[in-house]
């Protein structure tokens, strides 16, 4: 417990030092704001461009900017998060800078959970955040078809679980490659790789990536099983995590 609260200060300052928070806040809230504007200004652009109505073509409405959101923070968001994290225990490892914890009595335990645990939060907050920005900036932009509140909390809630799958398996890598670039890089091609898989009869429930075709659903119902795996799969790789952490040589 002792290791726990110093490395989730530690984390807290080191990421304002070098921050972390701020490129989070801009990778997940950014498109909040930016999606309702560039929806309500694109047919605009394209009347201009193409000297014709374009309105019954391109309908934009406060759902389709939250829809658009959810795009970006697959896209985007997650290019953010995966590479920020990429870093957290190689950086540790290759840097030495745990050879006076571990001499000191800190358990690998507490600090791969200080670390998930931290950026699980603030991942989990500024979603929450950024969803409910998009739905406000939405509503005031965009007329038409709307998202009901309680609708985009469980999209927000979708995408969170979606986020922890992503940090507690960035980490993972994190503890077994030298680079932060190679530990993301790994990430990211498992990411995509479940979204080409979604489809199959067989596993396609259990993709992670079904979390955010359940968030561009706005409902929690027939993805019970996907969020189950989803945080199972987390745990277990928690778990991996602190067994190779365990296993680690600092001296």
């Amino acid at each position: 417990m002792t290791t726990f609260k110093a490395y989730f200060k530690k984390e807290i300052m080191e990421s304002k030092r070098q921050y972390k928070y701020v490129i989070l806040a801009v990778g997940i809230i950014a498109f909040a704001i930016l999606d309702p504007f560039m929806l309500k200004l694109l047919p605009k652009i394209l009347e201009k461009q193409l000297q014709g109505d374009l309105s019954l073509l391109f309908i934009a409405t406060p759902k389709s900017a939250i829809n658009n959101y959810i795009k970006d923070l697959f896209q985007i968001g997650n290019l953010f998060i995966i590479f920020t994290l990429a870093s957290t225990l190689n950086d540790e490892i290759n840097g030495e800078k745990l050879i006076f914890p571990y001499s000191k009595g800190s358990k690998p335990v507490g600090i791969v959970l200080a670390k998930i645990i931290h950026y699980t939060i603030v991942v989990t907050i500024l979603t929450f955040i950024g969803f409910l920005t998009c739905y406000y900036y939405g509503s005031i932009l965009l007329q038409g078809e709307r998202a009901s509140l309680p609708g985009v909390m469980n999209s927000a809630i979708l995408m969170s679980v979606y986020y922890f799958f992503n940090i507690t398996l960035v980490t993972l890598f994190s503890s077994f490659v030298k680079k932060g670039v190679t530990a993301g890089f790994i990430t990211l091609i498992i990411t995509f790789l479940s979204a080409t898989l979604v489809n199959l009869d067989t596993i396609g429930k259990f993709m992670p990536y079904k979390l955010v075709e359940g968030a561009n659903s706005f409902t929690l119902e027939s993805y019970l099983y996907t969020i189950v795996f989803s945080t199972v799969c987390s745990i277990l790789f928690i778990i991996f995590t602190i067994f190779k952490m365990n296993k680690v040589e600092v001296i």
